[in-house]
């Protein structure tokens, strides 16, 4: 019977651990001398998975009021030097945080409570399944400027995970 109720949340799990492969490749395969640095400040690699991580552990809150913005690495992520951003073994680190935590947070719901009213983050839809979507959708947007900017650089892409 458990695993009925948990189709949904599974399923979602499955695409979203696609995409956290994808991000352990990124912090893995950046060389060190391009991680925190870049002719683009917005598009260095540790700020743009920095900014990742927060965001999913900010969607997975009970709710958007008083957020800590830049509680794990002491500064938000559009605003911190080059030289504060995460070390590469950090951002692993907080992959992995964020990884059990948005399990938590599905499982916690299961599949009934992903379709129940979106209460609080309504710009992401009516149910917190839309929440939980627009939150892989983001991951997704921004793996995508990271590919970019390291095709731009002259370096290989992160390769694309599928089953």
């Amino acid at each position: 019977m458990k695993e009925e109720k948990q189709r949904l949340s599974e399923s979602f799990l499955e695409s979203l651990s696609l995409t956290w492969d994808m991000y352990d490749d990124a912090i893995r395969e950046t060389p060190d001398e391009h991680w925190r640095t870049g002719e683009i400040d917005y598009l260095i690699p540790a700020r743009l998975i920095y900014h990742v991580l927060e965001a999913a552990d900010f969607y997975t809150r009970p709710n958007s009021k008083g957020y800590p913005w830049g509680h794990r690495f002491g500064a938000a992520w559009e605003s911190i030097t080059p030289d504060k951003l995460p070390e590469k073994s950090d951002a692993r680190d907080y992959l992995e945080d964020v990884k059990a935590q948005v399990e938590d947070w599905v499982f916690g719901m299961g599949d009934e409570g992903l379709l129940a009213p979106e209460p609080d983050y309504t710009w992401t839809g009516s149910t917190l399944l839309c929440r939980a979507l627009y939150m892989l959708a983001h991951c997704r947007q921004h793996l995508g400027e990271i590919n970019a900017e390291l095709r731009r650089r002259g370096l290989p892409r992160i390769k694309w995970r599928t089953h």
